[in-house]
């Protein structure tokens, strides 16, 4: 079962990881556990996003080199005048070397979105998650830097990685490089295999191939960090409630003089805020700020085995909602200790709770949308 950070980089220590995360370095580690990263990416949930409705939502990227396909190479329209996906066509571009980008697979897989919530649990950032699939040598993408730190999962077949280093401090846009002699001399490379996890820290330049005759499909974790404009903005919206120069609006049809000194005082403000700002609050506001998941387990609730696998959907770290009951409460607690357990794990680790209580407590949850509940 993958749960958490912990559960991805075993039998790792996953010091390793949030080391590499705090100090923006580089990591590669082999895991083993190809059979369970297939889980979280299986060819039937790859091929379930090859869609026209998904090429028109952006979800589904046909992409060669950086460069999206033309529309038209790979869509129809038959006698009624209704557009369809060509799947010989799409299947001819992918023997020419044609790549998939699947977006924002943590809004349509409730496994790849347990482990995005406990990431983002974990670290105190954004997340998403894209895939990327290849069937010949070339990748969906060339050199390139990304403006967020990634995590890298081969989930199928291999991948030959190249990182050429930093360029930029902390970029604010990520950037695309024509040529290999831009990207500059290669500073690291090694092949993914399935199990194998890599971070790759923002501004790291960075690209992949796939081996002659093989394929390759990896999940990639974005993670969205805070930078100082967000603490700003949440650290002025907090005090705003309790100081009134701070709720006065900026005049620019003032004279410059009064603008300067009405600036001046809300600055003086905000420093002496800053001074010793309250970090727990601004951090849970900000953690407020992403958009909840919503597990949906219709029928789930009613076929509870101990084999169930029961994640929590909060994207942030703290108690359990004090409007749940007690049972639901601890049941809740202990599962984001763990980033979530197989029923009879559970049972387990709250042994002096009775079996049938921990099962309703869990049924409980899955119906008030504060876990996923999954079957193999």
């Amino acid at each position: 079962m993958l749960g958490g950070v912990a559960a991805l980089v075993r039998p790792h220590d996953p010091a390793e990881l949030d080391r590499a995360f705090l100090e923006k370095r580089r990591l590669h580690l082999r895991t083993g556990q190809a059979d369970t990263f297939a889980r979280l990416l299986p060819w039937s949930l790859i091929n379930a996003q090859v869609t026209l409705t998904g090429l028109h939502n952006g979800r589904l990227r046909l992409v060669r080199s950086g460069k999206d396909l033309p529309y038209e190479t790979v869509v129809g329209r038959n006698k009624a005048g209704q557009l369809f996906l060509k799947p010989a066509a799409l299947q001819d571009q992918i023997n020419q070397g044609l790549s998939l980008a699947l977006n924002h697979l943590h809004h349509v897989s409730p496994r790849i979105a347990a482990l995005i919530a406990a990431v983002e649990r974990r670290y105190r950032v954004r997340g998403g998650a894209n895939a990327y699939v290849s069937f010949q040598r070339e990748g969906a993408l060339g050199p390139h830097w990304d403006n967020h730190d990634v995590i890298i999962l081969q989930i199928s077949g291999e991948k030959h990685w190249r990182c050429h280093g930093f360029r930029a401090t902390h970029p604010l846009v990520s950037r695309s490089y024509a040529t290999l002699a831009e990207a500059g001399p290669v500073e690291w490379e090694d092949t993914l295999r399935p199990g194998d996890v890599l971070y790759i820290p923002r501004g790291d330049i960075h690209w992949a191939t796939v081996a002659e005759g093989g394929h390759s499909a990896h999940l990639t974790i974005n993670l969205g960090g805070l930078r100082a404009k967000d603490l700003l903005r949440t650290l002025a919206g907090r005090l705003e409630g309790s100081n009134d120069a701070l709720r006065e609006e900026v005049m620019a049809f003032a004279d410059g003089a009064a603008t300067r000194r009405q600036v001046a005082a809300q600055a003086d403000l905000l420093r002496g805020a800053l001074d010793q700002p309250d970090l727990p609050a601004l951090f849970t506001q900000l953690d407020g700020e992403r958009e909840a998941f919503q597990p949906m387990n219709l029928g789930l609730d009613r076929v509870l085995s101990d084999a169930t696998e029961i994640h929590p959907a909060a994207r942030a770290p703290g108690p359990a909602p004090s409007k749940l009951p007690a049972d639901q409460r601890r049941v809740l607690a202990q599962l984001l200790a763990t980033d979530g357990a197989r029923l009879a794990a559970l049972k387990q680790d709250l042994a002096d709770m009775e079996g049938a209580a921990v099962a309703a407590a869990v049924a409980g949850l899955a119906r008030a949308g504060q876990v996923w509940l999954l079957e193999d």
